[in-house]
């Protein structure tokens, strides 16, 4: 008899793990508080218009990672058309120029188009930036992540010596990961470059490792932006999942978890229905599912010290104007970030001093014809303002959306001329939005931020100590997050149960 598995959650991680389950031949069925699936990784409908909400590029879109590998393990990742970009945004910096008397710093995707370019403007920099173009192709002589075999001792041996070649990225690794974007800046000697590099992230202190790594996928054609957004990458998941057999219970508003002798039985949903299983695996949020759907009983220090963000951050959360243009932008540079004439503050209280813009000119399929989706986000940390807001008064809550939106639109039409008059769509999502749908806790976009070290063990395991026949799979196992980190830890916890219960771990 085939052991029944139920899965909380339907975003990528509850997806992932339910395909390679099935592929296995246990049963599964994921419960979903949402009417769709895809978790963060979603997007929606607003007249005529698509917006797109988590997917700008996916690292393993092509051969080049491991992570296509395992897309290409339960999706065909060739019936998806990948957009890669020659340029990834433009930089328009505040202080300095470059030879040119241009204040506009070009991010090219291509290493060598960027060594030149960036020798070009600052030939007195030349060496060192000859070294970092050479260090991040060392990323790419390597198949990462490396990806565990299910193997005899002698091949596990074999494994084992093959993982020793990678030292060298281990080593590149460790030099960035106490490397920033502002310690680098202060190698440079010219002023245009040094600015540029401490506006990477928008005055943010950010580990070059993060700006490295992708820079590598995107040389190699492997990080690109799925045609269609966010719901494409989703239901082709969606697809591969139902076509094995698998059931998605949406709109199932999960209430607990069902412990009998600290062992999970299964879980209490929609008005105290309950459905048993042999294995409950929890792919939604790390809070609500140790809090709520687990009614606090399972607390170490360690959770109590992620609760209170001792040891972690999480992520900050976003206000994202999403904006339809009855005018074609397809002449204006896809993705890019200026300084604003006068800081603005937020509702939030968070202030600016610089917008970021994205414009989908590159796509489509977003847009009716003729038209173009545009997208301009602002990071805020005070993601519980906006909760608050809407819970506790919605009216003044969509006063002060209506209010931020008349700064942003005014700023946008002193930059590039967008008026209200080319303006036939305007959706704002805030941190409420993200609650409401997702359930991420704070609203926050992803979930832990990066720590101080990269090669720390993660703080979020796949089992909890004390309590059976359960696991925790999704993006908050691993600081920094993402689809791919949440493709990844539903393959994990699948070897792992296969592991425990002596069943062979296949992909096919």
């Amino acid at each position: 008899m085939r052991r029944k598995i139920n899965i909380i959650g339907a975003g990528i991680s509850g997806l992932s793990a339910g395909c390679y389950l099935q592929k296995i031949g246990f049963e599964t069925q994921i419960f979903e508080k949402h009417s769709l699936a895809g978790g963060l990784c979603t997007g929606w409908k607003r007249n005529g218009y698509t917006i797109n909400c988590s997917s700008h590029w996916i690292m393993g879109s092509d051969k080049g990672s491991s992570f296509y590998k395992m897309w290409s393990e339960i999706i065909d990742m060739k019936s998806i058309p990948f957009h890669n970009h020659d340029l990834k945004y433009d930089l328009e910096l505040k202080t300095n120029t470059d030879k040119y008397g241009s204040k506009i710093f070009h991010f090219y995707t291509n290493l060598d188009k960027l060594e030149k370019y960036l020798i070009d403007i600052a030939p007195e920099d030349s060496e060192i930036i000859q070294t970092f173009i050479k260090k991040v192709r060392v990323f790419q002589n390597y198949d990462l992540p490396p990806i565990p075999q299910e193997n005899s001792f002698l091949k596990a041996t074999i494994e084992g010596m093959k993982m020793a070649r990678y030292f060298p990225v281990l080593k590149l690794i460790r030099e960035w990961n106490k490397e920033t974007n502002f310690t680098f800046a202060t190698k440079l000697k010219n002023p245009f470059l040094k600015e540029s590099f401490q506006l990477l992230y928008d005055d943010d202190e950010v580990k070059m490792l993060v700006f490295a790594l992708p820079l590598a996928f995107y040389d190699s054609k492997s990080a690109g932006y799925p045609i269609g957004g966010s719901l494409t990458l989703v239901n082709k998941l969606e697809e591969t999942y139902k076509s094995l057999g698998g059931k998605i219970n949406f709109n199932s508003d999960i209430q607990k978890i069902i412990i009998e002798n600290n062992q999970a039985t299964g879980i209490q949903y929609n008005e105290n229905k309950v459905d048993n299983s042999d294995l409950t695996i929890s792919t939604a949020d790390w809070y609500f599912t140790l809090f709520n759907a687990l009614e606090g009983k399972y607390i170490t220090k360690t959770t109590t010290a992620l609760k209170n963000q001792e040891k972690l951050k999480t992520f900050f959360s976003v206000v994202m104007f999403s904006i339809g243009i009855n005018k074609d932008l397809g002449y204006l540079p896809h993705f890019f970030r200026f300084p604003l004439e006068t800081e603005i503050t937020s509702p939030d209280g968070t202030k600016y001093q610089r917008f970021e813009v994205h414009i989908y000119n590159y796509d489509k399929t977003l847009a009716p014809e003729g038209k173009t989706l545009m997208s301009i986000c602002f990071y805020t940390n005070n993601g519980e303002f906006w909760i608050n807001q809407r819970e506790n008064d919605i009216e003044n809550y969509k006063k002060l959306k209506n209010e931020f939106a008349e700064i942003v639109l005014q700023n946008l039409e002193k930059k590039i001329g967008i008026n209200t008059e080319m303006i036939d769509m305007l959706d704002i999502a805030t941190p409420a939005t993200f609650l409401r749908y997702t359930n991420n806790w704070q609203g926050s976009t992803q979930g832990w931020m990066p720590g101080k070290n990269f090669m720390a063990s993660p703080p979020v395991k796949l089992k909890i100590k004390g309590l059976n026949n359960f696991y925790y799979a999704s993006h908050w196992n691993t600081p920094g997050g993402g689809i791919p980190v949440a493709l990844k830890i539903g393959r994990d916890v699948t070897r792992l149960i296969c592991k425990e219960n002596n069943i062979k771990f296949k992909t096919k």
